[in-house]
């Protein structure tokens, strides 16, 4: 039998979901120091340029990236720095 239950903090439970998808992760990776446009990342992420971009809005949405307009390219910077998030969840020794 599957018991379901409230989240009482869907909003970090959201973004964390969002941070558990290994694309995603590495969008988020890629841009803690540098901006970089969307096809840069595509590669990098080793994913379509259009599910780059879908991954992009679904994690701007989320607040975790932001995206600017720059001429034909769109810019995103990662705006959680991921070496913080390590020492809330205690992941070093």
């Amino acid at each position: 039998m599957v018991e379901y239950f409230e989240i009482k903090n869907k909003t970090i439970y959201d973004k964390i979901k969002q941070l558990s998808n290994k694309s995603k992760f590495k969008i988020i990776e890629a841009t803690q120091d540098r901006e970089l446009d969307i096809t840069e990342l595509s590669k990098i992420s080793k994913i379509a340029f259009n599910k780059c971009s879908n991954y992009c809005t679904q994690l701007e949405k989320e607040g975790l990236i932001e995206k600017n307009k720059r001429g034909i390219n769109t810019l995103v910077k990662s705006k959680i720095i991921l070496k913080n998030l390590d020492k809330v969840i205690n992941l070093r020794d």
